[in-house]
């Protein structure tokens, strides 16, 4: 996939985040090796947490998948 493919995907979940009443319009995707190991949306309404932005939702779930703090060759 290209780069504007994976903005589309993420505009994409965005949007269904704000139809679900999930929380805003964010929505974040982690790539490695071209393949997304790792989306989230904004959940900072949805789950009362502050820190809960679709960025750092998204880097603790590819830390996850990947087992280790650090992303490297990742692109968020």
């Amino acid at each position: 996939m290209s780069h504007e493919q994976f903005l589309q995907k993420a505009i994409k979940l965005a949007v269904e985040n704000v139809d679900t009443g999930q929380g805003g319009f964010f929505c974040a995707l982690i790539v490695k090796d071209n393949q997304v190991i790792a989306v989230s949306s904004n959940q900072v309404t949805h789950l009362l947490d502050p820190t809960a932005h679709a960025e750092i939702m998204a880097i603790r779930l590819a830390c996850l998948q990947l087992g280790d703090f650090q992303l490297q060759d990742c692109i968020l």
